[in-house]
């Protein structure tokens, strides 16, 4: 049996050989297409370690699973080439040297880091003892991911407005903006098929205070609450809805609004007259608290006429917006 003063002695070493070796995530937080870019950053410096005569090389690797962890290894640096290698099959740029006089360094980045640049890293640091026998010393950070808020979408438009008119000289501002709302786009939305040159997005958070914010959100894309034509778009619309892999809803919002006119319905984006309506049994209701259009899945995803403000989260209700395509 071990004595206590071994365990004392093994604790400290492990203190040791960690602190040695920094691993630094920044940031550690990452809200998708908000967040310019990830940093990690693996360093070892010759002598902070007394164990560690000699290092040979440094590893980074990743578990994407927080409960099964399975560590894969996407970037490392060896003494023996300098050579290093990046596996990590995304838009990381690496960069990494070996020193035994100074200090040595495996860093990544990441420009526009999303959802899966999120998960537990290990940074493992190989080298050999005074007496040749190996020796590793192991380090982790956690980086996390969050979608965004609707309002935190519609507030960052609203900036880049603001100073759009300062920025119209620098090219990259627009087209950087552009890849951000594909992150965000495809991380709050699933996307349809083409249908007659445009895309239906379903939301697929309940987070919507609001109709109106909801078409502030379908703005950013180039879209506007869905606007249903005739029987063929509503039936494209209706097999897209009921088709996801994970329906926990039961009401989708789309355009149309009788709000300051009972019962005269038109599109909340231009005042146009709705010209098309197949309404569930016993709607539209007379109400002047229900003024919006959902497709309601009690009744096969027909129409029914319900809150615009105020939301009942029972039903999780989601968005549709159309985005004609370009």
């Amino acid at each position: 049996m071990a004595s206590p003063l071994f365990g004392k002695v093994a604790l400290l070493f492990l203190l040791s050989a960690a602190s040695a070796l920094q691993f630094i995530a920044q940031p550690t937080m990452i809200e998708i297409g908000l967040t310019p870019s990830l940093d990690l950053r693996c360093s070892f410096t010759h002598g902070s370690d007394p164990e560690m005569a000699s290092l040979v090389s440094l590893f980074i690797s990743r578990s994407r699973d927080l409960e099964n962890i399975d560590y894969q290894e996407i970037a490392s640096v060896n003494s023996f080439t300098g050579n290093i290698s990046n596996v990590a099959h995304g838009n990381a740029t690496v960069s990494g040297f070996i020193s035994n006089l100074g200090q040595s360094y495996l860093s990544m980045h990441w420009t526009l880091p999303g959802d899966q640049e999120a998960g537990l890293y290990k940074c493992v640091a190989n080298g050999v003892d005074g007496t040749g026998h190996p020796i590793s010393v192991m380090s982790t950070t956690q980086v996390t991911s969050e979608v965004p808020s609707i309002r935190q979408l519609v507030d960052e438009l609203r900036n880049l407005k603001i100073n759009m008119k300062y920025a119209l000289e620098n090219i990259c501002i627009s087209g950087c903006w552009q890849t951000r709302l594909e992150l965000m786009k495809n991380a709050r939305f699933e996307i349809s098929s083409l249908y007659k040159g445009r895309r239906y997005l379903l939301s697929k958070l309940a987070d919507i205070a609001s109709a109106p914010v909801a078409q502030e959100s379908c703005e950013l894309y180039g879209g506007y609450l869905a606007e249903i034509d005739d029987d063929d778009e509503l039936h494209f619309v209706q097999n897209f809805i009921k088709t996801r892999s994970n329906i926990d809803y039961r009401m989708v919002l789309i355009g149309g609004t009788d709000d300051g006119h009972e019962h005269v319905w038109y599109y909340q984006r231009d005042g146009r007259a709705m010209t098309y309506t197949n309404w569930a049994p016993g709607q539209p209701i007379v109400d002047p608290t229900t003024n919006c259009v959902y497709l309601w899945a009690d009744f096969s995803w027909l129409m029914d006429d319900y809150h615009c403000f105020q939301l009942d989260r029972t039903f999780n209700p989601r968005y549709l917006c159309e985005v004609p395509e370009t």
